[in-house]
This record gives structure tokens, sequence and C-alpha cells, in this order.
């Protein structure tokens, strides 16, 4: 009822919808009815107004007390809601990852991996009356994300394969202590930390990968085939990444064995 009414007013004022500002306001004056002020309070604010009729309309933004050009990115950097940076983001999504890898570790992150620990934590009662699924890599612990990442013999195994080829040969098979070497090195740009996040998130997805597939496909794949599968997937993802062209890149590609890659002055 508000509404038609104030449709209905603006039609008796001789205006509509489709109206522009150089309609409703002429020389130096609003030509609105004197009882829309006092129905709408708010419109005595623009009598304080003043408009240069030579320039050209625009859009702008107030964000503050400051008036901008409009544009969607500042439109949504100010009305988004906003947290603390999170520390692990730069080690989960950062520049040329692989997604699917990312999202794994974004979950991993979070503990949100449907192991066999997590699913019966949801109801208590039940466990009462199941027994906690053994690893299937290992056969000889319960299925939990710190046993899968790396503690598992099975894991550990393939983390010890892999965790020369991407220059982390010191690092244990520890899930925070991956991650906390990762978070040292979280703002470097240099392609051989580029190369650690990329074999530690590869690491992840295949060895998910593997417990799945046994779980519901009933495959194995010993610790030797997933090590060169998740070196593979580097290598292939390195061919293609954007790199800076200089020695240190170049000296890596070669330990890849990667020939003919397409290197960039402003590269990462």
């Amino acid at each position: 009822m508000v509404v038609n009414n104030s449709f209905k007013s603006i039609a008796n004022a001789g205006f509509n919808m489709e109206s522009k500002v150089s309609d409703v306001f002429a020389n130096n004056s609003w030509r609105w009815p004197a009882a829309w002020r006092d129905l709408y309070p708010v419109l005595i604010q623009l009598d304080q107004m003043s408009f240069d009729t030579h320039r050209p309309d625009k859009l702008v933004w107030r964000q503050g007390d400051q008036i901008h050009d409009f544009s969607t990115s500042r439109a949504w950097d100010s009305i988004r809601h906003r947290e603390l940076e999170v520390g692990s983001s730069r080690i989960v999504w950062f520049g040329q990852c692989i997604p699917r890898h990312a999202f794994l570790m974004w979950l991993i992150m979070r503990r949100k991996l449907l192991t066999q620990d997590k699913i019966l934590s949801w109801d208590f009662s039940r466990r009462k009356n199941m027994d906690m699924m053994c690893c299937l890599l290992c056969h000889a612990n319960h299925d939990s994300h710190s046993h899968l990442f790396f503690e598992c013999k099975y894991s550990a195994q393939v983390w010890h394969m892999v965790r020369c080829k991407v220059g982390m040969a010191s690092v244990q098979a520890k899930w925070d202590d991956i991650v906390n070497w990762l978070l040292l090195r979280s703002k470097s740009k240099s392609a051989a930390d580029y190369i650690t996040r990329l074999g530690v998130a590869a690491s992840a997805y295949f060895i998910w990968q593997e417990r799945n597939a046994r779980l519901f496909k009933n495959q194995l794949r010993p610790p030797e085939i997933l090590s060169e599968l998740i070196i593979q997937q580097v290598r292939y993802k390195l061919m293609g990444a954007r790199l800076k062209n200089c020695d240190n890149v170049r000296r890596l590609l070669r330990e890849w064995e990667i020939e003919g890659t397409e290197l960039h002055d402003d590269g990462g």
C-alpha cells in the first residue's frame, strides 16, 4: 500500500520512474512538491547539493568519507565480510596451483576429510557399537587425518620418496612439521618453493585417492608407483607453468628433465 501511494505521488507530481535528475532539478532548485518535504524529510538534505550542468553524469561510489569512481571491485571490497587472513592460505591457494589438489589441501587443513574418526565423532552413541576402521594403507592403525598424512607406514614411504625431489629432504613425515616448514616460506615467490607446494599438495591428493580406491574399488598400488605418479604430476605442471627466466629456474627445470619450457622475464 505504501509502495502504491509512492508511485501515485510521483505520477501526480508529473514525474515517472524514467525521470532523470534534470527533470527534477532546474534553475538551482528542486521541482518536487513542497508536501514531499513533510512526507520524506530526507529530501531536505538535498537542498545543500550543487550541480555542474556542464559536466557529464558519472557513477560514483562512497566508501566512508571518500567518493571514488564506481567499480564493481571497489563496491565488493567495501561491502564484503572481512576476516583476519589465515596463515595457511598462502600454502593452500597460490598462483598456478592445481585446483583439485588445492581444494583437498584446504579440507585437510580444516580437518574436514571424511575419515573414520571424523564420521564416528558425529554420533557418539554409534561409536560404542562400531569398531574404528583400520587404515587401508598399512593395516596397522586407525583411519584418521593425522595417521594418513603421513604417520602411516605406507604414506610415509611415499613421502620419503617424494620429499627429496621437491626440495624437502630434511622434513619428516609429520603433517605439522611439513606445514610449519611451508609456512616459513609462505611469502616466497621462488620456483623452488613453488615446487614444494605442488609436491606436498600432490602427495596429499594421491594418498587420499589411494585410500579411497582401496575402500571403494579394492584397487591397490605400491608406494613406488604412487610416488612416481606424484612426481609425474608435478613435472607435468611445471612443463606448462609460467616461470621466471633466470639461472635458478633453468637449473631446476634441468633437474626435472624439462626442456623447451617457455620462460618469462616477468614471471614468478
